[in-house]
């Protein structure tokens, strides 16, 4: 089974340029749906909103689950002041520090409404940025999003508390950095999901060595809650994510074509035998990995684990610059991500 390098970043692309705030993920899951389409034996949207696909194995002990989340961090609306400027707060780890003033969208409906997440003017003496000029701290409360809308005409409009407000579309765009860097607002988790889209090509041609489900989980950014409910839900007894991994030199990993195969983080502890045989394919297809301990990092799969949804633990990592930000990530990472997990399928650990 060979991984097609050009399709993958094709799937990619239009993944990065969908909007999926946490809880309000249909135009991913529409994207997801269409590409998926009739390559797994059965396929479907659960009670957690989670997608998953069903490939019928060779074996049906030892069963599989492989999960990449579909959301992504967003702001929510908080309040509508008189003026018509939206309070927002952050939903999962967004920090305003890491965007900084930037155009955004509200998100109402299928519908969206342009806004700018702002500080104020600079060159003025009383006012947040004025705070920031002294060196105070960026926070929410200094923020708001300006549409140059009345609250009524807001209201009208469909805007209320609860709304999702998201990066603008047009800065999500992945672009190139060098020959073999890409950039991109989201990253994490758009490149495991397009690991996911091309495992489910490579499966439908050569079924896997056992039942395997792959699950593009919602809520990850908000504690993994999607899949949690939704490996619980299948009979796998291991739970491989697909995600992000912070290049930091804390952690010792470095932003190259080598996937990275973490061995415990702040949730829990990845199965020794995996990673151990996992590195030996790598190995065999012709790359390296890199193992790492992680502390301020959780996946699917330990939450998973944590929750007892399943009883092993795994996670495929391609290493990320500025996580939680526009991220940048070694295309070869993702690509040999998406080679050692059809590797892995077609060979598991035993």
């Amino acid at each position: 089974m060979a991984v097609d390098r050009s399709r993958l970043l094709a799937v990619l692309e239009r993944l990065t340029n969908a909007h999926a705030p946490s809880g309000t993920e249909a135009e991913v899951e529409h994207l997801l749906l269409e590409m998926f389409g009739d390559l797994g034996d059965n396929i479907w949207q659960d009670d957690a909103d989670s997608i998953v696909v069903h490939f019928k194995g060779r074996s049906p002990e030892g069963a599989v689950a492989v999960v990449a989340h579909k959301d992504e961090i967003c702001m929510i609306v908080k309040r509508i002041d008189a003026d018509g400027r939206l309070r927002v707060r952050p939903v999962g780890g967004l920090h305003p520090w890491a965007i900084g003033e930037t155009p955004v969208e509200i998100l109402v409906g299928e519908q969206s409404l342009p806004g700018v997440l702002s500080i104020g003017s600079k060159h003025v003496a009383e006012s947040p940025a004025a705070t920031l000029k002294e060196g105070g701290a960026l926070t929410w409360e200094a923020m708001w999003v300006e549409t140059m809308l009345d609250a009524e005409t807001l209201t009208e409009r469909g805007v209320r508390p609860g709304r999702r407000v998201v990066i603008a579309r047009h800065r999500k765009a992945p672009w190139w950095l060098g020959d073999d860097y890409l950039c991109g607002y989201n990253l994490d988790c758009r490149a495991g999901l397009a690991m996911l889209v091309e495992a489910a090509q490579e499966l439908a041609a050569t079924p896997p060595a056992r039942d395997t489900w792959l699950i593009a989980s919602s809520e990850e950014e908000i504690g993994g809650l999607g899949a949690i409910w939704s490996v619980g839900q299948v009979p796998a007894s291991t739970v491989i994510a697909l995600d992000v991994v912070p290049v930091a030199a804390e952690y010792q990993t470095v932003n190259s074509g080598d996937p990275i195969l973490p061995c415990k983080d702040r949730a829990g502890v990845y199965h020794a035998g995996i990673v151990d045989h996992m590195a030996e394919l790598a190995a065999e297809l012709g790359f390296g990995v890199q193992t790492a301990v992680l502390t301020s990092y959780a996946s699917d799969a330990t939450l998973s684990k944590a929750a007892a949804s399943a009883a092993r633990a795994a996670l495929i990592g391609y290493a990320g610059d500025n996580t939680h930000g526009f991220e940048i990530s070694h295309v070869d990472g993702i690509v040999n991500g998406a080679r050692l997990l059809v590797a892995y399928l077609d060979d598991p650990q035993p």
